[in-house]
Formats: C-alpha cells, structure tokens, sequence
C-alpha cells in the first residue's frame, strides 16, 4: 500500500475516533434495538397492527418511556411516552418539548408554519394567532346552534331515504360535519348531492388515506423534496394535487370575504379573524406583514381539516358503539325522552343529559382521533431521568393512557358509567383523559368539536334507533379488529347499521 492511501486511512480511522470521543453521550430511555440505517421502522408495516397499540405493547417491557429508532437515512430517537402523568409533565407543566418536527410534509402543509398546529410555539405571531382564533372559536359557538340543527336536519333526510336497510353512516357523518364546520367558516351549507361537497369529502379522505397509510417519501429521503412535482411519485403527485385543491376552496371564500368585509356585521369565524387582525394591525403596524393573509388561509385549513376529521370520526364511532351496546342505546334513547322528547335539542340540555355526555366521552376514551401527539425539544432536556436532545422527537401516546389499566378499570371495555359520579352527576375531566392532548398544543377546538359530537349524535338518536345487520362482520368482534392500520389517525372501518324510525 502507498503511503499516501496509508496516511488517507489513517487519517479517516483517527477522525472517526475523533467524532465518537467528542461526541455527546446521552443516557436515552430503553428500546428496541432496530437496525442500521432504518431503525425500528420495519415495525410499521409488519406488527399487523397500529403503531399505536404497538407502542402500547412495547411500553409492557420497556416501560411508560422508551427510545424507538425512525431510519431518516440514519437511525433517529423518538422518545414514546406512554402515560398521562408524564405526558402532561412534557408538554404541560416543561416549556421546552413543544415544538413541532420539520420536514417537507409539515412545510408543504403547512405554507412554511403559518398555521397554529405546527407553528413554533415561541413565535410571536404564533401565539396572536392562536388567541385570535380561540377568540373566533368562542364567539362563533355562541352562534351554532341553529347551524348544527340545520346541518343534522340534512343528515335526518338522507337517513329517512335508507331505513330498513344496510346503510354506511359515514357519507353522511361526514355531510353533517362539513356543513357545520364551513356554515362556521363561511356562512355556508351543502345539499347532498352537491358536487362541491363531494369532491371535497374525496379530497380530505385521500389526503388522510394516503399521508395516514404510506407516508410522503420525502421525508425519508429529504433530498427528493427539490425533485419537480411532475417527476414525484404518484402518492406524493395525488397529495400535492389535492391538498393544492383544498387550498383553493379556502383561498377563494377567504378572498370574497375579504371584498365584502363589514365590521357592522359578523357572520362567521372568517369575519371574526378578519375583524382581530385588523384591530391587531391598528395596535401594532409592525405586525401588517409578519400576519398575512397566507396565514389566515392556514388557520382556516387548521379548522377545517383538523375539525373536520375528528367531530366526523367521533360521530362514527359512537353510532359504533351504540349498535354494539344495545342497552346502552336505550338508556340514551330514556335519557332523551325523558328530558327532551320531541322538541329540538340545545346545547343548553347538556347538563340534563349526564349519561349522554359520558358515552361520548367513552367513546372518546376507547377511540382518540388522534392517538399519537408529535412534539420535539428546543433544547436538550431531562425527564423521568433520561435526556432528550435537542431536535428529538418526543410522541405522546394516547391511546395507552386511554388503556391504562392502573387508572381505568377494566380499559379494554365501553362502560359510560366510569364518568359519571354516585350522585348522578357528571366527573371532573380524568387527567388521563386526553384525545385533544394537553398543554399550549392542545387542540384549540375542542370545546367546538365537544359540543358538535354531542349535538349531532343526540340529534340523531332522538329519531333513530340503530342495530347492526345479523350478517355484520363487526357485530361480535372485538374493537381492536375494527381499527384501520393508520399510524396517526384512529379510523374505524366502514361498517353497515340497519336504521329504523323510532
């Protein structure tokens, strides 16, 4: 051998050895080991089921925190939290794990952060979107219950034209749901046969079917992001195109609200931010450019998508177990009569309605929307005695503190009941209760999804009862067979009810 190629081996051998001398050791949490290059990624498409409930089972041998390895071209920590009490500890009471990861999704979704999900939560304009959204949130509440009964009203007639019969729910969840969420937004409602509306409804499910399932390749392989669009694969070409159509639906109500803007007259959660914004403006004018209209876009594509998919989902889900739980069905039906009977429900007829309430926070509790809550550290930091490096990803499991055995009895059942105290009254919100997360991350609509979930479903049952065709493949098979394999959305698989007019 030269000396030359000796003194180039001997110079790599010496800064590898460098690197690893210098190198800062971390005392990570316990995991599975995984392999070079792609960590423990294989576990998403060989486990046979979400990684969710995998996680969940993994936290039985490694405990309540553990590493688990992504392959981003190199083997990447992600720390698994898998209980309550030390998810709130990170990302409520720690002011350092609650920013949000980077990558070409989150980017392209987000118009580079200008939404509120994903912004940085340090961010100053960050944080006055979130208080004028909240603000719009609250005002436009006081305003929906009208709108949620004219939606539900439309839902009602597409049912009445499919008694007796095998029907999927979802459409019309799905219907009911939009029409509420964009009456909030834009002061407008769909009929059923709109094409709008169902081109909308295919857009929005392709884009969860496609993200939620395969992924972007982008994002494993951050260098393909700079290939052009028309050369991308076809998954990512189908996401780009109809994420950039969800987007143009939004952009042009924004816009004719915008031209048509009256302080005088406030209609609807567009108006209200606009209304915000501009009083912001006036008080500080250096934040004209930092809070444009492209972020205004995002914050309407966050109430949107996010509501849109959990009230929808959550809807589904409770006719689930409702068809399931007869018993339980009867009890709503008796709660409804007793205190409701024909008249139209309001949102005042909640606090009567305590056994109507707990199934859906049962619901809830066995089927979060979103099992998995994805934060990362801005710093290096420490819990429960591990550190957590800056930039690593920090993931909430929710699902486990859903199915905590040592703090739900027997988690495994649908039992209404655990939330309602001796008295008959209902229980304060249980720490471990968390399908909307926790903490400055929390999901701001909750109080609206809460309330829409409620009224849409309340509504319904007030005129149907619902029972599962004898056939239903899902009539007697346990929950956990009723889950779509989605990494990050709790879906459940189509299924048919047979309704009938009460």
């Amino acid at each position: 051998m030269d000396p030359i190629t000796v003194a180039l081996v001997v110079g790599l051998i010496a800064a590898i050895c460098l690197f690893f001398k210098n190198r800062k050791r971390y005392n990570l949490p316990p995991g599975p080991k995984g392999y070079p290059f792609i960590g423990n990624t294989l576990d998403f498409d060989i486990v046979g089921r979400p990684i969710w409930m995998h996680f969940t089972n993994l936290s039985k041998q490694y405990g309540d925190i553990f590493n688990f390895k992504l392959g981003y071209g190199k083997p990447e920590n992600v720390i698994i939290l898998n209980n309550a009490e030390t998810i709130l500890k990170a990302f409520v009471h720690m002011d350092t794990i609650n920013n949000k990861p980077t990558s070409w999704s989150f980017d392209f979704f987000t118009d580079g952060s200008r939404d509120i999900l994903n912004g940085q939560p340090h961010d100053l304009v960050w944080k006055l979107m979130r208080t004028i959204t909240t603000t719009g949130l609250r005002k436009s509440l006081a305003l929906s219950g009208t709108k949620v009964q004219s939606a539900t009203d439309k839902g009602i007639e597409v049912i009445r034209k499919n008694l007796e019969k095998p029907f999927n729910l979802r459409q019309t969840c799905n219907l009911m749901v939009y029409n509420i969420i964009c009456d909030m937004l834009f002061n407008k409602q769909f009929e059923a046969d709109d094409p709008e509306f169902h081109d909308l409804y295919r857009s929005l499910d392709e884009l969860t079917n496609i993200f939620g399932n395969a992924g972007v390749l982008e994002d494993v392989i951050p260098i393909m992001r700079y290939i052009p669009t028309k050369y991308k694969i076809p998954s990512t070409r189908r996401i780009i195109e109809q994420f950039i159509y969800m987007q143009d639906f939004l952009r042009k109500h924004f816009n004719e609200h915008v031209a048509n803007f009256d302080p005088e007259h406030l209609t609807d959660i567009t108006d209200y931010l606009i209304e915000a914004r501009e009083r912001t403006r006036e008080d500080d004018p250096k934040l004209a450019d930092d809070f444009s209209d492209r972020h205004m876009v995002q914050i309407l594509n966050d109430i949107f998508a996010a509501g849109i998919d959990t009230s929808s989902q959550s809807i589904y889900w409770v006719m689930y177990f409702l068809a399931k739980y007869p018993e339980a069905q009867k009890k709503v039906h008796a709660e409804l009569d007793e205190h409701i009977g024909a008249r139209q429900l309001e949102m005042a007829d909640k606090q009567q309605l305590v056994y109507c309430e707990a199934v859906m926070l049962e619901t809830m509790r066995l089927c979060p929307v979103g099992p998995l809550t994805i934060h990362t550290a801005a710093c290096d930091v420490q819990l429960e005695g591990f550190d957590i490096p800056k930039d690593c990803q920090v993931w909430g499991n929710i699902y486990a503190c859903h199915y905590d055995s040592r703090v739900w009895d027997d988690p495994q059942s649908f039992k209404p009941e655990r939330f309602i105290r001796a008295d008959g009254k209902l229980l304060a919100r249980p720490k471990s209760w968390l399908p909307f997360s926790g903490g400055r991350r929390s999901c701001i609509g909750e109080s609206v999804a809460k309330q829409h979930v409620f009224l849409f479903y309340t509504g319904l049952m007030q005129k149907f009862s619902i029972r599962f065709p004898d056939d239903s493949p899902v009539k007697d098979s346990p929950l956990s067979s009723n889950f779509v394999d989605n990494p990050f959305f709790c879906r459940s698989k189509p299924y048919d009810l047979i309704i009938s007019e009460r």
